[in-house]
């Protein structure tokens, strides 16, 4: 079972939404809630302070939600965060998080980190991320571009496949060596966490 979470910016498409399965849960937050409501689209819980949602939009969000949970404005968590929390709390492991980076880097940073809370990938319209433990992975790249990075020191990393591969080599969270890469491939490392960016240009 998956959990899709819809938040904001809505740089993304909808059209996926009549293909999941019946089991997935569909969490919308804040203006992810107004974009799936405004595109008469059904959401299990909708979710976040809704600070820059007006009473009209509200009571739409209410009419295409079973559930509403509204948090003050003054928080510890961000909207976004609450979501993920509340995906866990409900038994969903694999998250898609649709939306999560755009024009505010602050938040898009944010939103990064919450990869780390598990099975993890933002997606929108130019960008799928996601992170990779330890082990050996067979990636089929359908974007132009894809990244690699280190937020935990990596060690012993290989590339095969790829455009610039890579055999057995350290990488640490300062080095912007593997960025921009191209094609599909495998990747192999020993230890550390792995950033994987897949990037296309905006249009």
């Amino acid at each position: 079972m998956t959990c899709y979470i819809f938040t904001g910016p809505c740089n993304y498409s909808l059209s996926e939404l009549n293909e999941f399965d019946k089991t997935d849960y569909i969490i919308g937050v804040d203006q992810g809630a107004k974009y799936l409501a405004s595109n008469n689209l059904h959401m299990h819980l909708a979710i976040g302070d809704f600070d820059s949602i007006n009473d009209n939009d509200l009571d739409v969000i209410n009419t295409h939600s079973e559930e509403i949970q509204t948090h003050p404005i003054k928080k510890d968590y961000t909207d976004t965060h609450l979501a993920i929390l509340e995906a866990h709390k409900r038994g969903y492991e694999e998250i898609i998080l649709y939306g999560g980076v755009g024009n505010r880097f602050d938040h898009s940073y944010a939103n990064m980190l919450l990869l780390r809370l598990g099975n993890i990938t933002i997606v929108n319209d130019t960008t799928k991320m996601y992170i990779l433990q330890p082990g050996t992975y067979t990636i089929k790249n359908e974007f132009p571009y894809i990244s690699f990075f280190a937020l935990e020191t990596v060690e012993r990393l290989s590339l095969q496949g790829f455009l610039y591969p890579l055999e057995n080599i350290q990488l640490t969270p300062y080095d912007p060596l593997c960025i921009s890469n191209q094609g599909s491939g495998r990747v192999t490392f020993g230890s550390g966490l792995l950033l994987v960016v897949h990037q296309r240009d905006t249009k």
